[in-house]
């Protein structure tokens, strides 16, 4: 197999294909490097990634940790080239693992169908994964970041299924020692009631009160809402009710289990000024409003809804391609069953 090289105004690309193919977000897991932004499709079995090289310089000290000489060879020459890809490179399998439990972390498509992930252990594995590259990453404070976000994990560690306490214990070894040598205090471990690491399917989402006008769904953006906190394999639903004579509109998406968020949902056009902010109960985000009655008059096509952390999306966009939502959970799925899958990943299949 071959992998292209493309120089253009002092940057160069590096792509499985000429030209480069455009990426979704939710399927493209990314490594920051010094000089560079890697990236693989995460729901494929590609092992090399595509490069972004913004600065040849700094990227040339490790390109060929990555992969191997000749490319780095051409780059260096900033000629276009098409080369075969090198039988080993010394880090890409590791840079590989880092941009994967970085995927996951903002990506990972938990809902009905699919387990969460316990985002504490996802952290623990994410700081042996960045030391294993540090000397390629463009923040030099990667690993104590990591370190820091990772504090909570020695709990969660010691709470992992019985079959994978072996490894879990491996994992927290190695966390406390890179711990100690960037002095940084993690958490101790406490052990308490295990928490579920699936999803129990919700009942009925929709009120019983009034009666009903009209409903509708809607799929969520995932770029919109927090990883792992609206089911990814669920639609938010609208539903329009008269409750004595006066119009209710009634909001809900299913919740990832324990997930916490400030969500709001926009109904209708921008010009009505319906938002109405969800609250989660451990199974649902939901809210409702009363509204004016022209509500139940709008033509279908402005019945919209638009469910979104006003932090995360400022203004609406459409959802992502269904092909690739798909794509994603049944890469997750099968990363359940993968024994060299992350623990995290290990962990929430049982």
């Amino acid at each position: 197999m071959s992998i292209w090289i493309r120089i253009s105004d002092g940057s160069a690309l590096i792509s499985h294909s000429a030209p480069a193919v455009e990426r979704a977000a939710i399927r493209t897991a990314l490594v920051e490097a010094r000089g560079a932004l890697l990236s693989w499709d995460a729901a494929s079995d590609e092992r090399f990634p595509d490069a972004e090289i913004h600065g040849p310089v700094q990227a040339l000290a490790w390109l060929a940790e990555i992969y191997g000489v000749d490319i780095a060879a051409a780059v260096r020459a900033a000629v276009d080239a098409s080369l075969p890809l090198p039988q080993d490179a010394e880090f890409v399998d590791a840079a590989h693992r880092l941009a994967a439990l970085s995927w996951a972390r903002h990506w990972w498509p938990a809902g009905i169908y699919t387990p969460a992930l316990n985002g504490a252990v996802l952290a623990a594995e994410t700081v042996l994964a960045a030391h294993a590259v540090e000397h390629l990453l463009d923040d030099e404070d990667a690993v104590e970041r990591a370190l820091h976000e990772a504090a909570g994990a020695p709990s969660a560690l010691a709470m992992v299924p019985p079959r994978l306490r072996a490894d879990a214990a491996s994992l927290a070894d190695a966390l406390a020692s890179l711990a100690d040598d960037h002095g940084v205090v993690l958490d101790p471990a406490v052990i308490s009631q295990p928490q579920g690491w699936a999803l129990a399917a919700g009942a009925r989402t929709q009120p019983d009160d009034g009666i009903e006008i009209s409903h509708g769904t809607s799929p969520v953006r995932w770029a919109d809402v927090p990883a792992q906190t609206v089911a990814a394999d669920s639609d938010a639903q609208w539903s329009l009710r008269h409750v004595d004579g006066v119009p209710h509109l009634h909001i809900s998406v299913a919740a990832v289990p324990g997930a916490t968020a400030d969500l709001w949902a926009r109904f209708g056009p921008e010009s009505l000024d319906i938002d109405v902010p969800l609250h989660g109960d451990g199974n649902l985000f939901a809210g409702h409003a009363q509204v004016a009655a022209s509500v139940a008059l709008l033509p279908l096509d402005d019945r919209t809804l638009w469910v979104r952390d006003p932090i995360l999306a400022p203004v609406p966009g459409p959802p992502e391609a269904e092909d690739d939502r798909d794509a994603v959970r049944e890469h997750a799925v099968a990363r359940l069953d993968d024994p060299q899958s992350s623990l995290a990943e290990r962990a929430a299949a049982e």
